[in-house]
Formats: C-alpha cells, structure tokens, sequence
C-alpha cells in the first residue's frame, strides 16, 4: 500500500548492492535457507561476538528462545507492560501464565527494582526484558538478579540492534537475546530476525528447532520438537549487504536524534542511562507533559503529511486482554497517553528533517 504521507514513519534503505544479491540467489537455483544464510549468520556472530541463529521473523526468534530454554505450560513469564505485542503473544501462545509489570516513565523500560518486587513474591520462571526503541535496559542489574532470584532472562532486543551496555553489543552477552530484521529495523531482510547467545548448548537447541527438531537439514531424524521457523538465502542475501553499512546508519539515526532533542519545543525524550553507551534509536518518542498537548502536536504533523504515531497500547489495556483492564499500570498509561512517535530511519535527509522541524507546533 502506497504511503500517503510527504515523510514516512519509517522507510527500508534498500539500493543496488541488496538488489544485486537477491539477483545472485535466484540465479543460483537454491532460494530457501543455505550457504548464504549460513554466511549471514557468521557475519552476525562475528558483529555481536556471539553465536547466531537466524530466523523467519523477531516473533519466531522468541519462540525458539522460549522453547529451548524449556518453557512449558502454566510457567509463570514477566514482561514489561509496556511493549510491542509480540512479546506477550508469543509467551501466551505457548501456554505460559504471563504477569504484567509497569515500567520506568524516563527511560520507557522496566527495571530491576520494578522485577525484583515481583520474583520475590512470585514463583517467575522466565523474565523478558525489552529494550524499548533501542535503549538498553541494566543488564549488569538483571544478571544478578537473575542469579539470586533463579530466573530465565530473556533480552527482547527486536529494536536494539547495534546498540552498547557498557561499550558491549547487546546481543554479546551469556543471556539469550532476540533480533528483528522487519523492514522498519536498523538493518532488514523484509522480514526476518536472529537469536544470539554465548551459551552454546542452548543455540545448538534454537538451531534445531527453528528447523522442525533435526540436527541435519534434509535429513528426517528429528531429537526436539519444533517447526519451520527458518529464513531463506534471499533473505539473508539482503541481510549480509545491510549488516555492511550498519555503522553508517546508526550514525545516521543519531543525528537525526539529536536534530529532533536540539530543536522540539515543548517536550521530554527518552532518558539515557550512562550504562547506555550507544542508543541506535529504531524508534525516536517525543512526550508531550499531557495527553492534549500530544494530540495538538501528532494532529498538526499529519496534516503536514508527516507520518507521525501513538506508540502501542499497554498490554493490560489490549482487547484480548480483559483479566487484566482492572490491574493499574500508571507510568504505560502515562507514556501511552502522551507520547508520540516520529518518522525515523536510515536514510532520512537534512531536508526531510527539516520539513518534520518545521511541521512541529
């Protein structure tokens, strides 16, 4: 569907390179998973100085991530209220009892002090943490807490790639951390996405699972039960030509950050930690200090054809989720009823940014 707006939300920066690569594929006769995303994920490993193993999409990197790290029915999961759906769903679809959490109303993330109320009177067995449009959550923090309280952690890192916890990748921890490569992330395959962890026992396991539980593709010995959760060469084609210009881009999305910090009037950003040592801003909110203010500024930029958004619902707040309408959640719904979020991506121009600057009111 065309978009109608002057500047988009968000935009893939796909050039000759990437077209080129796809060409190479399909010439090659093989177009499902092979050399050449066994070559990606290499290229990944080597980025974040993990083990990688890629996948269709970021919803499917956290299926296997859950899976191999033994989730079963009725297993308590906590998650941030506060996040992209997919991070409930996929938890919930697999029979696990999620319990909600609000979050930190500077930083957009959940906290370790926020978790830690929780586990301590709750039997969680997993914790998912989001890092909530690319800022890092303290992963030093959730490690020792995951520790003494003996919890799974989980990195729900879909919009994190290329940004640092302390001068370190996130995605080069012992944790397990999952990616998205969706067309609106800082590096894309369409869609697509990749687990990473030190942990290599639990990879191996991922890499069985995103393949129907066989070790040996094309083989029918199958020692874990999975799916088809696999990406394809295409894909990955695409992916290993991205992941090249990914410092370009990110230099690229924090200029157009600070563009944004140095010249809108009337609102607050996303605190950043001194942990954080990059942010690689997949997402860029802007908070209004009430909801009238927001509404005044999100309808003037999109009757200037600028494509700015409401960020997501709360999770308790959701349709499908009625048991939790009655549970208060303050600092989502503030964020929620405030916050704004405004075209960002790789390729933006000086000019574009501009005409964003200049719609604002």
């Amino acid at each position: 569907m065309p978009n109608k707006f002057q500047i988009p939300w968000s935009k893939p920066s796909i050039d000759n390179e990437e077209v080129e690569a796809v060409n190479q594929v399909i010439k090659s006769g093989w177009l499902t998973q092979g050399k050449i995303t066994y070559e990606f994920e290499q290229k990944l490993s080597e980025y974040l100085s993990s083990n990688v193993v890629t996948v269709n999409n970021g919803s499917s990197a956290l299926a296997c991530a859950l899976l191999a790290h033994g989730l079963k029915p009725g297993d308590k999961v906590l998650i941030p209220n506060f996040t992209f759906f997919a991070t409930y769903s996929i938890p919930k679809m697999l029979g696990a009892d999620v319990v909600l959490a609000d979050v930190d109303e500077s930083t957009l993330n959940i906290t370790p002090e926020i978790v830690e109320k929780i586990v301590k009177t709750q039997d969680i067995k997993m914790v998912i943490v989001v890092d909530v449009a690319g800022l890092p959550v303290d992963i030093d923090a959730f490690s020792e807490l995951s520790n003494r309280y003996k919890f799974i952690l989980i990195e729900d890192a879909a919009e994190a790639l290329g940004s640092e916890y302390k001068n370190k990748k996130i995605g080069s921890f012992n944790h397990t951390s999952t990616f998205s490569f969706h067309a609106a992330k800082q590096i894309t395959t369409g869609e697509g996405g990749c687990i990473s962890s030190n942990d290599e026992k639990i990879m191996k396991k991922i890499a069985q699972i995103r393949d129907q539980g066989r070790s040996t593709s094309g083989e029918y010995i199958h020692s874990e039960i999975g799916s088809n959760f696999r990406t394809t060469d295409i894909q990955s084609a695409i992916g290993i030509e991205q992941l090249k210009k990914i410092e370009s881009f990110l230099e690229s999305r924090n200029k157009i950050a600070a563009e944004y910090k140095n010249n809108l009037k009337d609102v607050s950003f996303q605190q950043i930690p001194n942990y954080v040592s990059r942010h690689s801003f997949m997402i860029f909110f802007a908070i209004a200090e009430n909801q009238e203010m927001r509404n005044k500024h999100l309808d003037t930029l999109k009757s200037n054809q600028v494509d700015a958004r409401i960020s997501w619902l709360p999770l308790h707040s959701q349709p499908v989720n009625e048991k939790f309408s009655n549970n208060e959640y303050p600092k989502s719904e503030n964020i929620y009823n405030n916050s704004l979020t405004l075209p960002i991506y790789n390729l933006m121009t000086s000019e574009e940014i501009k005409f964003v600057l200049d719609s604002w009111s």
